[in-house]
Protein backbone atom coordinates (compact mmCIF):
# COMPACT_ATOMS: atom_id res chain seq x y z
CA UNK A 1 0.00 0.00 0.00
CA UNK A 2 1.46 3.00 -1.05
CA UNK A 3 0.96 6.16 1.80
CA UNK A 4 0.46 9.49 0.48
CA UNK A 5 -1.18 12.50 1.53
CA UNK A 6 -4.59 10.89 -0.25
CA UNK A 7 -4.41 7.85 1.59
CA UNK A 8 -3.97 9.42 4.81
CA UNK A 9 -6.01 11.83 4.63
CA UNK A 10 -8.62 8.98 3.39
CA UNK A 11 -7.83 7.32 6.96
CA UNK A 12 -8.11 9.85 9.02
CA UNK A 13 -11.75 10.92 7.29
CA UNK A 14 -12.90 6.99 7.86
CA UNK A 15 -11.28 6.65 11.18
CA UNK A 16 -13.80 10.17 12.28
CA UNK A 17 -16.67 8.71 11.04
CA UNK A 18 -15.62 5.48 13.02
CA UNK A 19 -15.62 7.31 15.66
CA UNK A 20 -19.28 9.24 15.35
CA UNK A 21 -20.40 5.76 14.73
CA UNK A 22 -19.30 3.90 17.90
CA UNK A 23 -20.12 7.17 20.06
CA UNK A 24 -16.75 7.23 21.89
CA UNK A 25 -13.88 9.21 21.97
CA UNK A 26 -10.74 7.39 23.38
CA UNK A 27 -7.62 6.04 22.40
CA UNK A 28 -8.58 2.70 22.33
CA UNK A 29 -11.50 3.46 19.50
CA UNK A 30 -9.44 5.65 17.84
CA UNK A 31 -6.84 3.18 17.25
CA UNK A 32 -9.62 0.63 16.25
CA UNK A 33 -11.03 3.69 14.10
CA UNK A 34 -7.36 3.37 12.55
CA UNK A 35 -6.76 -0.15 11.93
CA UNK A 36 -9.96 -0.53 10.48
CA UNK A 37 -9.63 2.74 7.98
CA UNK A 38 -6.33 1.17 7.31
CA UNK A 39 -7.40 -2.07 6.14
CA UNK A 40 -9.97 -0.82 4.30
CA UNK A 41 -7.98 1.24 2.42
CA UNK A 42 -5.57 -1.53 1.69
CA UNK A 43 -8.26 -3.76 0.50
CA UNK A 44 -10.09 -1.06 -1.67
CA UNK A 45 -6.94 -0.57 -3.02
CA UNK A 46 -6.02 -4.22 -4.00
CA UNK A 47 -9.06 -5.62 -4.96
CA UNK A 48 -10.47 -1.92 -6.99
CA UNK A 49 -8.67 -0.64 -9.36
CA UNK A 50 -10.34 2.76 -9.96
CA UNK A 51 -8.90 3.83 -12.93
CA UNK A 52 -11.91 5.52 -14.37
CA UNK A 53 -11.62 8.55 -11.30
CA UNK A 54 -7.95 8.61 -12.26
CA UNK A 55 -8.35 11.86 -13.66
CA UNK A 56 -11.02 13.38 -11.49
CA UNK A 57 -10.39 16.28 -8.90
CA UNK A 58 -12.80 15.54 -6.29
CA UNK A 59 -11.34 18.83 -4.45
CA UNK A 60 -12.55 20.76 -7.11
CA UNK A 61 -16.48 19.68 -6.49
CA UNK A 62 -16.29 20.40 -2.83
CA UNK A 63 -18.73 23.17 -3.27
CA UNK A 64 -20.97 21.04 -6.06
CA UNK A 65 -23.49 19.61 -3.42
CA UNK A 66 -24.37 23.23 -1.57
CA UNK A 67 -24.42 24.32 -5.53
CA UNK A 68 -26.44 21.72 -6.42
CA UNK A 69 -28.90 21.91 -3.40
CA UNK A 70 -29.31 25.56 -4.30
CA UNK A 71 -29.97 24.20 -7.96
CA UNK A 72 -32.60 21.77 -6.69
CA UNK A 73 -34.70 24.60 -4.66
CA UNK A 74 -34.73 26.83 -7.57
CA UNK A 75 -35.47 24.76 -10.04
CA UNK A 76 -38.54 23.74 -7.67
CA UNK A 77 -39.78 26.97 -6.91
CA UNK A 78 -39.88 27.51 -10.85
CA UNK A 79 -41.48 23.93 -11.38
CA UNK A 80 -44.22 24.66 -8.95
CA UNK A 81 -45.01 27.99 -10.83
CA UNK A 82 -44.97 25.98 -13.82
CA UNK A 83 -47.73 23.58 -12.75
CA UNK A 84 -49.94 26.38 -11.61
CA UNK A 85 -49.51 28.32 -15.38
CA UNK A 86 -49.56 25.51 -17.95
CA UNK A 87 -47.00 22.86 -18.21
CA UNK A 88 -46.35 19.58 -21.06
CA UNK A 89 -43.99 16.99 -20.75
CA UNK A 90 -41.85 15.07 -23.09
CA UNK A 91 -38.67 13.40 -23.86
CA UNK A 92 -35.08 15.14 -24.73
CA UNK A 93 -31.92 13.51 -26.18
CA UNK A 94 -29.00 15.22 -25.10
CA UNK A 95 -25.21 15.24 -26.37
CA UNK A 96 -22.67 15.41 -23.91
CA UNK A 97 -20.07 17.13 -23.57
CA UNK A 98 -17.80 15.52 -21.11
CA UNK A 99 -15.51 13.03 -21.69
CA UNK A 100 -14.83 11.29 -18.32
CA UNK A 101 -17.83 7.78 -17.49
CA UNK A 102 -17.78 9.25 -13.83
CA UNK A 103 -18.56 12.38 -14.20
CA UNK A 104 -21.43 11.85 -16.75
CA UNK A 105 -22.61 9.06 -14.22
CA UNK A 106 -22.43 11.94 -11.27
CA UNK A 107 -24.28 14.49 -14.11
CA UNK A 108 -27.41 12.03 -14.80
CA UNK A 109 -27.56 11.37 -10.81
CA UNK A 110 -27.61 15.18 -10.46
CA UNK A 111 -30.30 15.59 -13.29
CA UNK A 112 -32.20 13.48 -11.70
CA UNK A 113 -32.61 15.20 -8.54
CA UNK A 114 -33.59 18.82 -10.08
CA UNK A 115 -36.86 18.70 -10.20
CA UNK A 116 -38.59 18.68 -13.63
CA UNK A 117 -35.87 16.05 -14.61
CA UNK A 118 -35.65 12.34 -15.02
CA UNK A 119 -32.82 10.45 -16.34
CA UNK A 120 -34.09 7.86 -18.09
CA UNK A 121 -30.61 6.05 -19.93
CA UNK A 122 -27.59 6.85 -21.45
CA UNK A 123 -25.57 5.16 -24.42
CA UNK A 124 -21.95 6.63 -24.74
CA UNK A 125 -22.26 10.56 -24.76
CA UNK A 126 -25.87 10.56 -25.21
CA UNK A 127 -28.68 10.83 -22.88
CA UNK A 128 -32.15 10.94 -22.74
CA UNK A 129 -34.20 12.56 -20.16
CA UNK A 130 -38.25 12.56 -19.32
CA UNK A 131 -39.00 17.01 -18.37
CA UNK A 132 -41.38 19.15 -17.72
CA UNK A 133 -41.70 22.53 -19.38
CA UNK A 134 -43.46 25.78 -20.15
CA UNK A 135 -46.45 24.72 -22.79
CA UNK A 136 -45.46 28.35 -24.04
CA UNK A 137 -42.14 27.85 -25.50
CA UNK A 138 -40.97 25.17 -27.76
CA UNK A 139 -38.77 22.34 -26.68
CA UNK A 140 -37.46 22.43 -22.87
CA UNK A 141 -34.70 25.03 -22.83
CA UNK A 142 -35.17 25.16 -19.02
CA UNK A 143 -33.53 21.20 -19.48
CA UNK A 144 -31.16 21.80 -21.42
CA UNK A 145 -30.08 24.46 -19.64
CA UNK A 146 -30.14 22.85 -16.44
CA UNK A 147 -28.24 20.07 -18.35
CA UNK A 148 -25.38 22.40 -19.05
CA UNK A 149 -25.48 24.19 -15.91
CA UNK A 150 -24.50 20.96 -14.33
CA UNK A 151 -21.66 19.67 -17.08
CA UNK A 152 -20.22 23.37 -16.73
CA UNK A 153 -19.64 22.77 -13.04
CA UNK A 154 -18.61 19.15 -13.23
CA UNK A 155 -16.25 19.86 -16.47
CA UNK A 156 -14.00 21.78 -13.84
CA UNK A 157 -13.17 18.59 -12.07
CA UNK A 158 -12.07 16.71 -15.17
CA UNK A 159 -7.60 16.75 -15.02
CA UNK A 160 -6.97 16.94 -18.73
CA UNK A 161 -3.31 14.84 -18.93
CA UNK A 162 -2.41 16.94 -22.23
CA UNK A 163 -2.44 20.43 -20.12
Amino acid sequence: MRMGKHTIFVMLILTVVWVILVEELSWQSVAVGMFMSMLSVHFMGLFFKFDEIKNVKFYKLAIYPFWLIGRIYMDAFSLAKLIFTGAKWGIVKERLELDNETLNTILADSITLTPGTIFLYRKGKEITLLCIGDKKKSGFPSTTDGLRDIEKILKKAHDDEEK
